[in-house]
């Protein structure tokens, strides 16, 4: 079975998302690839307490953050890779408007951190670099604005020079929730 896409293109099969963060009626939900994050949200409920939404991590820890400018985007591995992230385990994570995103976002960074094999110096002295300048950041009651120039250098080297996919993607939730308030400031 096929749902047609925005682009004439055909969307294949069924996808389970486990939907879960700010949201009404968190679960796993079996939809049609090529479906919307906007419907899908819709399905769920929409975010909890009718609040507005900050932004979505449509496909687990390592996928990039969208904002609420993108819900329209078909969740699909090329659609949401064009809008800068990825389906990856169709584990979505949904952030209400106010929560704090980079705090988040260097969250997942302890987490590929300590999940880092530590075979590779980009992977293992750069997630734990970035890790201590996100953290102080965030513990003087920093924000996005103030993410020096290192972090996004750490980030080009970890993605272009880490030997497997952790290391590539482990800066990826930060800088995707740099461009959000760049987008929006």
């Amino acid at each position: 079975q096929g749902r047609p896409g925005k682009n004439g293109d055909e969307h294949a099969g069924l996808k389970f998302f486990a939907v879960s963060g700010h949201i009404e009626r968190p679960g796993v939900y079996c939809v049609p690839m090529g479906t919307t994050a906007r419907e899908l949200l819709d399905l769920a409920g929409g975010v909890s307490g009718g609040r507005p939404l900050g932004a979505i991590q449509p496909g687990g820890a390592s996928s990039n953050f969208i904002g609420p400018g993108q819900l329209d985007v078909e969740l699909d591995f090329g659609t949401l890779q064009a809008a800068g992230s990825m389906l990856g385990s169709g584990a979505i994570v949904v952030m209400a408007e106010g929560t704090d995103l980079l705090a988040a976002a260097t969250n997942v960074l302890r987490f590929f951190r300590d999940e880092s094999c530590g075979k590779c110096v980009p992977c293992r002295v750069g997630s734990t670099k970035a890790h201590v300048i996100l953290d102080g950041l965030l513990a003087a009651g920093g924000g996005p604005g103030g993410v020096n120039g290192e972090v996004r250098d750490l980030a080009e080297v970890m993605r272009r020079t880490s030997i497997c996919g952790l290391g590539q993607v482990a800066l990826g939730p930060v800088m995707s929730v740099l461009r959000l308030a760049e987008d929006h400031g």
